[in-house]
C-alpha cells in the first residue's frame, strides 16, 4: 500500500502534461504529450528497474522480438506511436504498457506462455490498451477525481527518482483495467493475434493457464502471478468469451475488428 501511494504522488508529475496540450476542455492529450509521457515513464523506470534488470538477449528475449516484429505493424496502423518493447528478467508473471508506446514483458510470462502465440496473444491484448488510450483515460480519470495531488510536482522537482521509477510503475503497471476496457482489449487483442497469423486458440488458451495457476496456492508460480492479474483481473467469463471468439473465427462465424 505504501509502495502504491508513494506511486499516486510520483506519477503526478508523468501525468501533469495531461493538462496540456489537450484536443479542447476536457480531452484526451495530444499525440506529441502521449509520447512525452511514454518517454518519461521509460526513463524512470529504467533509471532503477524496481523488478530486475533488462535483458537483450537469450531464448525470451528472441521470442518476444519476433512476436513484436509482426504484432506491432498491425497497431501502428490504429494509433501511430513510437513502440518500443523491451524485456525483464524478472520472475513475475507480468507485462505491461504505456502511454506512448513503452512495452515491457517479464521473462516469467513468457516462459509461463511457452510458445509465440500465447505471447502473441498477451501482447495484442497489451498493445490494445495503448491503441484505444485506456491507461491515458484512466490517469485523466484519477486527474480529474483530484487523486494525482500537486505534491507530485515538488517530489519530482526534488529529483528522487527512486520514488518516480517505483512510483510510476506502481501506478502503471498495476492499475486496474474497468471491464469495459479489458473486453475491448481481448477483443482487438485477438484481431491483432490472427491477422499476425497466430493460433485462434492462443488467448483463451493462456488465460485458462493463468486461472489454473492463479488457483492452486501449492504452485509455486501462483506467487508470481500478482502483477499481470493485479492489473487485468481474469474472470470466467472474459476466458469464456475468448474460446467463444476463437470458436466463432475458426467456423467463420464471425470478422475480426
Amino acid at each position: 500500500m505504501r509502495r502504491y501511494q508513494v506511486g499516486v504522488l510520483a506519477v503526478a508529475a508523468l501525468a501533469g502534461t495531461l493538462g496540456t496540450g489537450c484536443r479542447g476542455g476536457g480531452g484526451l492529450p495530444s499525440r506529441e504529450k502521449e509520447i512525452e509521457l511514454g518517454r518519461k515513464f521509460a526513463d524512470d523506470y529504467e533509471t532503477k528497474l524496481p523488478d530486475g534488470p533488462l535483458v537483450t538477449r537469450g531464448p525470451e528475449y528472441d521470442r518476444v522480438m519476433r512476436v513484436a516484429k509482426r504484432v506491432i505493424p498491425l497497431a501502428k496502423k490504429d494509433w501511430d506511436v513510437p513502440y518500443n518493447v523491451k524485456v525483464v528478467d524478472s520472475d513475475q508473471i507480468n507485462a505491461f504498457a504505456v502511454p506512448g508506446g513503452p512495452i515491457y514483458f517479464y521473462t516469467g510470462l513468457v516462459k509461463l506462455a511457452g510458445s509465440d502465440d500465447e505471447v502473441a496473444s498477451v501482447m495484442g491484448h497489451e498493445l490494445t490498451h495503448v491503441t484505444k488510450r485506456h491507461s491515458v483515460r484512466q490517469m485523466q480519470k484519477s486527474q480529474e477525481m483530484g487523486i494525482l495531488l500537486s505534491l507530485g510536482d515538488a517530489l519530482i522537482r526534488g529529483g528522487n527518482s527512486l520514488k518516480s521509477a517505483a512510483g510510476a510503475y506502481a501506478l502503471v503497471s498495476q492499475q486496474k483495467f474497468s471491464q469495459k476496457d479489458e473486453s475491448q482489449a481481448d477483443e482487438f487483442g485477438f484481431s491483432y493475434l490472427v491477422k499476425a497469423g497466430y493460433k485462434p486458440d492462443a488467448m483463451a488458451d493462456f488465460f485458462t493457464k493463468m486461472q489454473g495457476k492463479n488457483a492452486d496456492p501449492k504452485d509455486p508460480i501462483s506467487k508470481t502471478l500478482g502483477g499481470f492479474l493485479s492489473s487485468h483481473p481474469l474472470t470466467s467469463k472474459r476466458i469464456e468469451a475468448s474460446r467463444k471468439r476463437a470458436d466463432d473465427y475458426k467456423k467463420g462465424l464471425s470478422k475480426t475488428p
